[in-house]
């Protein structure tokens, strides 16, 4: 091949490669939309601040003020009678899990893997994604139980428009130590654990096992320092690894961490954020303050634990199940207390009536049943969770921010209850939820 070929080819190349952004650059121009707000949430401060107009220019918030003029050709979209919120965030889920009453995990993945399969399984996560979005979540981060990358296939099709749902930050396969987290078995001829898990088996492993997740697409990194039921734990070197393997990737870590032991050694390593933190000291709190680590504190509300008991051959009172609850509410006050950043997680993985998204919801509710204001269990699901996830686009309405919101009858900083109605949800600046004529003025 002369030189003068090989530059033309290369120049054709480059040209190829260029084409996509051209056409979307010099395509159609993107819709405009103005949402007139009759009371908006300001996620950072923590306060309703009034009506608000918002401008929408594709899927982005261009402007957001006080009597902004309609730009020709714009669709207005009249919320006057509702307040509107930043489109809310579940940040711990399992969209492609669901664990029944008596089943271990193993049962769960010889269900998933060998006799429903990739496909159905995923078909079934679909259905959970719309659940989500009907409820005014437009944002979830995904981590793992999600068989061999599903979750980050399902995010492809959500962001490609095959499939509705909300944005997913997933996680693909925990990296987690010998036996994940399914109790243990003398024998795994189906190779279950390695169908549902990343096993770490060393530091140079650990990092490979970070690079293999980031290759295929992941958000976010989900590591199991421990994996409760089994006795297995990483090593303090191989944490250490997995967390300086996805900072030098600028991908944030989860720890699914749930003793104080396990907690320390994920914190001191530098994780983004701790998930469950069931058992979890004052001092440890603190260096959690400190470091600016995030909990996320994965309990229900009593109406929940409620629903979850009432299949059960013998449903216990409603006075012992709250005493039950009164362990995590206490945990969630003392982080609080301690200055620790809340996110909000349902870790929803049972069969629950209401849906996948009533039960984030729930959550907000059980937040505020431990002692959190309406406010705060608020910006547990929209400005703490989209800074956790580290996309300045989540978690509120400002410029530049993602164009979605929700739209409630009633101010939800007095009481979440407006909540379980939205009026109108809009992702990405359009309505995919409720209806834009729900808030009329």
């Amino acid at each position: 091949m002369t030189a003068r070929l090989a530059t033309t080819i290369a120049a054709f190349a480059l040209l190829a490669s260029a084409l996509p952004t051209l056409v979307q650059a010099q395509g159609a121009p993107r819709p405009v939309v103005l949402v007139r707000a009759g009371n908006l949430f300001d996620s950072e401060a923590g306060r309703m601040v009034g009506p608000r107009d918002i401008l929408i220019r594709g899927e982005r918030i261009a402007e957001v003020g006080e009597g902004l003029a309609v730009p020709e050709g714009a669709t207005v979209i009249d919320l006057r009678r509702c307040a509107v919120v930043p489109g809310l965030i579940d940040a711990h889920t399992h969209l492609l899990l669901e664990q029944r009453s008596g089943e271990g995990l193993s049962d769960v993945a010889a269900r998933d893997q060998a006799v429903q399969g990739d496909v159905y399984r995923a078909l079934t996560a679909a259905g959970r994604a719309r659940e989500y979005l009907d409820a005014g979540f437009t944002t979830v981060r995904d981590l793992g139980n999600s068989g061999r990358f599903l979750d980050l296939m399902l995010e492809r099709a959500v962001n490609d428009g095959r499939v509705a749902g909300p944005r997913i930050y997933g996680s693909g396969p925990g990296l987690a130590p010998a036996g994940g987290q399914m109790e243990p078995m003398p024998g795994d001829p189906h190779d279950l654990v390695n169908g549902e898990y990343r096993i770490v088996t060393g530091v140079e492993d650990a990092r490979a096992a970070v690079r293999e997740a980031i290759a295929r697409g992941a958000d976010v990194i989900k590591m199991y320092p421990e994996a409760t039921p089994q006795r297995t734990r990483l090593s303090v070197e191989e944490i250490a690894a997995i967390v300086n393997e996805a900072k030098r990737h600028n991908i944030p870590v989860a720890a699914h961490a749930t003793s104080d032991a396990s907690i320390r050694e994920a914190v001191e390593a530098g994780v983004t954020s701790i998930e469950h933190a069931y058992d979890v000291s004052d001092e440890t709190l603190r260096l959690m303050a400190r470091k600016g680590v995030w909990l996320v504190p994965t309990d229900p509300s009593l109406e929940m634990a409620l629903e979850f008991t009432r299949s059960w051959p013998q449903q216990p009172p409603r006075e012992e199940v709250d005493r039950h609850l009164q362990g995590g509410r206490d945990r969630l006050m003392r982080a609080h207390r301690a200055g620790v950043r809340i996110a909000l997680g349902s870790d929803l993985y049972f069969p629950y009536a209401p849906g996948r998204g009533a039960g984030s919801r729930g959550t907000m509710d059980g937040y505020v049943e431990a002692g959190l204001t309406p406010t705060q269990a608020l910006q547990s699901a929209t400005w703490e969770a989209g800074r956790m996830l580290g996309d300045e686009g989540l978690g509120a309405v400002r410029p530049r921010a993602f164009a979605d919101l929700v739209a409630v009858e009633g101010d939800p900083t007095l009481g979440l209850a407006p909540l379980r109605t939205p009026r109108t949800v809009i992702k990405g600046g359009r309505v995919v939820a409720g209806s834009p004529d729900a808030c009329g003025g």
